[in-house]
């Protein structure tokens, strides 16, 4: 920090502030949702149906093309498991994931994921990612810029609004399908 309290640099990760859903625009966690689980709010932590659909595509493309992972499997995977793609981590997040259903609500299970989510360049969770790329914190992102972040998700060096702009208005575009039930 400079003598006025400004940053001049960061080394390591960047982790925002704890995350409120309460306090942020409802269309940022819509955005999530319908980005990262548009089923979220209608399954018990394994989306039976994505799994199917994602098992299809990839026995036809005879190799792994998409995932069928459930918000709350992926918090499962970031905050208690390794990213290996093995059979027995599927099977240990599965059962987290039925546990974790268990134990939160469904709002706690998407604070968590936001929280910690990894946007790329060493940044994790959209409070750091919204000061990062926009400027302030994630109480003020607009429309546009929800979906932006949402959408960095999929892919988050290609999408990146500072390196990647015409990308990340292409996804944005394609992240703009705000989910509005469950106040969102």
């Amino acid at each position: 920090l400079d003598a006025n309290g400004a940053q001049i640099a960061n080394f390591g990760d960047i982790y925002g502030d704890t995350l409120d859903l309460k306090k942020v625009p409802p269309f940022l966690p819509a955005a999530v949702v319908a980005v990262e689980d548009r089923r979220f709010y209608e399954h018990h932590g394994l989306d039976f149906r994505g799994l199917a659909r994602a098992a299809f595509v990839d026995l036809k493309a005879r190799r792994l093309v998409q995932g069928g992972s459930t918000i709350t499997q992926q918090v499962d995977k970031n905050l208690f498991l390794t990213p290996d793609r093995t059979l027995t981590r599927k099977i240990r997040e599965a059962l987290l994931a039925l546990k974790l259903e268990r134990t939160f609500t469904k709002d706690q299970i998407l604070a968590l994921y936001m929280n910690r989510v990894y946007f790329g360049g060493g940044i994790y969770g959209f409070e750091a990612a919204s000061e990062k790329f926009f400027g302030h914190p994630a109480k003020d992102v607009n429309v546009f810029q929800a979906a932006v972040l949402a959408g960095l998700l999929k892919a988050p060096a290609h999408y990146n609004p500072q390196r990647e702009p015409e990308q990340a208005r292409t996804r944005d575009r394609k992240s703009t399908r705000l989910n509005s039930s469950h106040g969102y």
